[in-house]
């Protein structure tokens, strides 16, 4: 009898215990419901795209007022000289420039981060390796063209898609 009174003395300190932890979590659990809940972020996705850069060039010419004759009078007024405006010279516009972009001497630097994801998904099968060899060989070359004679005997990828027509425009930045 001795035994089962110290087994319920035992599961009454458990218990007492248990009850103090249940209290404690339930005092957190009110502090967390009277917390103020964080503001909403918000996250901006930045998607770059290639830009097209146009140069509008404008001449201005001088323009000429004639002013008519009127025999002078003291109370006419003087008429200030008129200036001719500097003709403006139209400057060199490079226009591969303008449709390409600047041109650089490795193609990596012409490829943006999200360009060099989207490239090694759609053209070379996720292989970051595949991507990485292609561009050192491209980089090698001599042309646009034998760039994508290269391309086109390695690779049968299709000419049609958006993904390809942007690495190509890509190659024409380390081309010319």
């Amino acid at each position: 009898m001795e035994e089962v009174i110290k087994y319920f003395e035992g599961l009454e300190e458990r218990i007492a215990t248990l009850e103090a932890e249940l209290a404690s979590l339930e005092s957190e659990l009110e502090e967390l419901k009277n917390r103020p809940l964080p503001e909403p972020q918000v996250v901006e996705k930045i998607v770059e795209k290639p830009v097209e850069v146009i140069k509008e060039v404008i001449v201005e010419k001088p323009v000429e007022v004639k002013v008519p004759e009127t025999p002078e009078s003291p109370e006419t007024p003087e008429v200030p000289e008129i200036q001719e405006v500097p003709e403006v010279q139209e400057e060199a516009v490079d226009h591969k420039a303008a449709i390409y972009g600047k041109a650089v001497d490795d193609i990596r630097q012409a490829i943006s981060l999200g360009d060099r994801f989207l490239y090694q998904r759609e053209l070379f099968g996720q292989n970051a390796e595949l991507m990485q060899r292609t561009l050192t060989e491209l980089n090698a070359l001599h042309s646009f063209d034998e760039a994508v004679t290269y391309i086109s005997a390695h690779f049968h990828w299709d000419t049609e898609s958006n993904t390809y027509q942007q690495f190509l425009v890509t190659l024409h930045r380390r081309f010319g």
